[in-house]
């Protein structure tokens, strides 16, 4: 079976995916991870929305607030456009876990709702998780301090509530889309993790024991 979890970044999807491997023994691939292998073979020429977001890193802070700041709903384009051209590969590796018989878990912003009937011949599962909550950049710097390799350890305030802001926007528009698709959305705000983790295990049809 295949199984897969979407939603913005900063949402806690690869925290969830990896207690569900301990817990499952269900292999995880993170579609960040086949976005990286992706970046190692095309050129930005050849997938320049591949490349949005590094841009956006290479950028000072302060133009990376300004930008975010400015229109969320055009940073929300840019994901999608990312998404598009690494679903490409997500697709091509689906299918072949398929083929093998083997259960795997897929995780990140490249799974799109809009992207799921690509699917229809495969056996799948899929949730939708998002935090349109105003306590969520507190989230986020929590998880960043308590983790050394976080890359948002090295930024201020400004840019983590800008960032926040994005994740609460593309969570809006995530659960707008998963009912237009019909799918299923798990909001975060105001619930624990462990009743998430719940509901997402339910979702996917993997129990919460």
């Amino acid at each position: 079976m295949i199984f897969l979890i979407g939603g913005p970044p900063r949402v806690g999807k690869s925290i969830i995916s990896s207690e569900i491997r301990q817990k499952r023994a269900v292999s995880v691939v993170s579609t960040d991870t086949l976005s990286a292998v992706l970046e190692n073979v095309l050129s930005p020429e050849a997938a320049p929305d591949l490349f949005v977001f590094g841009k956006l890193h290479e950028m000072p802070m302060a133009e990376r607030v300004k930008l975010i700041m400015k229109d969320p709903a055009e940073l929300i384009d840019y994901v999608r456009k990312e998404g598009y051209v690494v679903w490409k590969a997500v697709e091509a590796f689906i299918r072949r876990e398929d083929d093998e018989g083997r259960d795997i878990l897929i995780e990140g912003v490249a799974i799109l709702p809009e992207l799921m009937s690509k699917l229809e011949d495969i056996p799948h599962r899929v949730v939708f998780i998002g935090n349109q909550g105003g306590n969520h950049k507190g989230n986020i710097k929590k998880f960043a301090e308590e983790n050394e390799y976080d890359w948002m350890r090295d930024v201020n305030d400004q840019y983590i509530g800008a960032f926040a802001m994005f994740v609460k926007r593309m969570s809006g528009y995530i659960e707008q889309e998963t009912k237009k698709y019909g799918l299923k959305y798990i909001e975060m705000d105001k619930k624990q993790f462990g009743d998430v983790m719940e509901d997402v295990m339910k979702s996917l049809g993997l129990g919460a024991s």
